[in-house]
């Protein structure tokens, strides 16, 4: 278990993490799409399905994982059945169908073709740090992070974040990093980034496993261009790929991370995801501080 995105929230200085959590939680258990849903979404164990526990703690952070279940129905299949029910009945009625009609038609159709639809599956971890006040979303878009807000928002009662950000837009920080080549103790450079013209002319410069203190680099920043996303090393622990609205992708421990971490025999589901969580909290908890001082570094006036 390791987040992999980090959506980063920050809560009000008077949030209060609910006293009894798991029945907080309960309300908005997950449930298995009906016949005639097309979705379904709510907290799930993250012991996985033999647990009913819906929450885990270590110290002040809390673990919960959010289950969405959503019913395919290609769009192709729909179009096609609903092309030849709407020339049908054209042909019985011997007039055109109105607009309104075929869309009445068509979630008629969608209706009955739900209890043969396939079902996909998604997980969306989420922790909340009480002492940092931050909520971490494991979530790869905006969109989706706010899904299990909104949860946490109908669990909670009330849930008062708001997104992570620096003072500045993050790409002058990005790109004063890149072009002093200089960051503040305990990060250093990746090897991606990706840089766009200043001017919006839509110039897209992208580069992967690329030294950036190359003379290439230093050209695309002398033509005017700025940094959008940055790949990051923090400590020799982490590595990650900052993006312009600050959300980490591709979050992973490096080998000395993994080499710390409990090499747990014949452990049961419940003991790994504890040791896990104890080594994603951990180094969440000791980064983000330092993440808020990397863009409380000073920008130069140009």
């Amino acid at each position: 278990m390791w987040f992999r995105n980090l959506r980063i929230y920050t809560l009000a200085s008077d949030f209060v993490m609910p006293e009894q959590l798991e029945q907080a939680l309960e309300a908005m258990r997950f449930k298995p799409c009906t016949r005639s849903e097309i979705a379904s979404f709510g907290w799930a164990s993250p012991f996985g399905r033999a647990s009913e526990v819906l929450s885990h703690k270590i110290g002040h952070c809390y673990l919960v994982t959010a289950r969405k279940e959503e019913k395919v129905l290609p769009s192709s299949v729909i179009n096609a059945q609903l092309e030849e029910l709407v020339a049908q009945r054209e042909a019985e009625l011997a007039r055109k169908l109105a607009s309104k009609e075929k869309q009445a038609m068509k979630e008629d159709l969608i209706h009955r073709l739900l209890p043969q639809a396939f079902s996909k599956f998604k997980q969306l971890g989420a922790l909340i740090n009480t002492q940092l006040g931050i909520v971490v979303v494991d979530a790869s878009s905006a969109s989706a992070a706010e899904d299990v807000l909104g949860l946490l928002r109908s669990s909670f009662g009330s849930l008062p974040v708001k997104p992570w950000f620096a003072e500045q837009p993050s790409e002058l920080y990005f790109t004063q990093f890149l072009r002093q080549q200089q960051l503040i103790d305990g990060f250093e450079f990746g090897d991606e980034v990706e840089l766009r013209d200043a001017h919006d002319s839509g110039a897209v410069v992208r580069c992967r496993q690329h030294d950036l203190s190359g003379t290439e680099i230093e050209t695309h920043l002398a033509h005017n261009k700025q940094v959008t996303k940055l790949a990051l090393i923090w400590q020799q622990r982490l590595q990650f790929v900052l993006e312009q609205d600050l959300a980490i992708k591709r979050f992973k421990p490096t080998d000395v991370v993994l080499e710390e971490q409990d090499k747990l025999v014949d452990a049961t589901p419940e003991q790994r995801v504890d040791a896990d969580f104890a080594l994603l909290s951990g180094e969440i908890s000791a980064l983000f501080p330092q993440l808020v001082s990397l863009f409380q570094t000073e920008l130069s006036v140009d």
